[in-house]
């Protein structure tokens, strides 16, 4: 009799929860993203939030909370009521902040992924007071003048800057890192000619233009829709040197898994939207989706592989 009380009240859970995911949303949605505005994944959360508006007939709200390398707003989303009703968009830092700071307030686990969105493969941009034309040239450059060859990145821990410290390890170099509070800084002092290097997005590619920047080669196995011209690490003779930051969506890891499964139909439905992948390739991301599943294996293969760069290079945050 108990076993029959069990299996009822489970099968009732189930049929309520299936029910609300019909009926989802019921009020607007939040969708946190732990960054300032104005970046590539806020572009990304904006598009977004008009594309489910559009498709849920009620209000989603980009919430922007940057501070502490994104643990700020990510601590929010992990803490937030789980009605699906509250939706993460976040990136690199994810992962890495799991590594590199002992204390998280949030437990991680309580952050379920939904999908991964799309990738921003890091290019090595330098400048034109950098002797060499190729990825090779510039890597032997920092091997024979030992910290000479500056590179700049938007903080302590940051994708730019675990990136260069893997270029650093493949070309048997010592480099110079210069850490910046965000994008904008970091770029203004790379095209002023204080630094000299960086590991970038496309949103650097239109300085290239007028030759303040060269774009040599981008850490991807293949060449990217918006830059074909750009050869790959592999191209380069820097075979291994593969990284990207990316762009994901967690829920609350308590929301119902019927409602779990119902928002990622939905975003699934908006993602392959040809409209979609013609924003996502405008903003300078590559389209790239993952569902549930393949996104947590990812995230776990990207735990372990930074891991091991944090720990060589004893990458801490100030």
């Amino acid at each position: 009799m108990n076993l029959l009380k069990k299996a009822l009240t489970v099968l009732s859970l189930l049929a309520a929860g299936a029910a609300f995911a019909q009926t989802y949303p019921t009020k607007p949605v939040r969708l946190i993203v732990p960054y300032a505005s104005g970046g590539e994944i806020d572009a990304v959360a904006r598009y977004l939030a008009r594309k489910l508006e559009d498709k849920w007939k009620q209000p989603v709200v980009v919430d922007n909370r940057p501070g502490a390398g994104s643990v700020i707003g990510t601590d929010a989303a992990a803490k937030a009521d789980p009605d699906g009703h509250t939706l993460l968009l976040t990136s690199f830092g994810f992962v890495t902040n799991q590594i590199l700071m002992r204390n998280l307030p949030y437990d991680p686990a309580s952050l379920a992924p939904l999908m991964r969105l799309a990738m921003a493969p890091n290019i090595l941009y330098v400048t034109s007071s950098v002797p060499g034309t190729t990825a090779k040239e510039v890597a032997e450059y920092a091997r024979s003048k030992p910290g000479q060859l500056s590179f700049a990145s938007t903080g302590n821990g940051s994708s730019p800057h675990i990136v260069a410290e893997m270029f650093a390890v493949m070309a048997g170099a010592t480099i110079t890192h210069v850490p910046y509070k965000g994008t904008a800084p970091a770029v203004t002092d790379l095209l002023g000619g204080h630094v000299q290097a960086i590991f970038g997005t496309m949103s650097l590619m239109p300085n290239t233009k007028d030759g303040k920047l060269r774009a040599l080669t981008v850490a991807n196995p293949t060449r990217l829709i918006g830059a074909p011209q750009v050869p790959t690490t592999a191209e380069s003779g820097l075979p291994g040197l593969l990284s990207a930051s990316w762009y994901g969506l967690f829920l609350p890891a308590k929301v119902d898994p019927a409602l779990r499964q119902k928002i990622y139909a939905d975003l699934r439905d908006v993602a392959n939207q040809e409209e979609t992948r013609q924003r996502l390739i405008q903003i300078g991301l590559e389209p790239a989706t993952l569902d549930s599943n393949q996104f947590g294996a990812f995230l776990k293969a990207e735990h372990t592989k930074w891991g091991d760069v944090i720990r060589q290079r004893n990458i801490r945050l100030d």
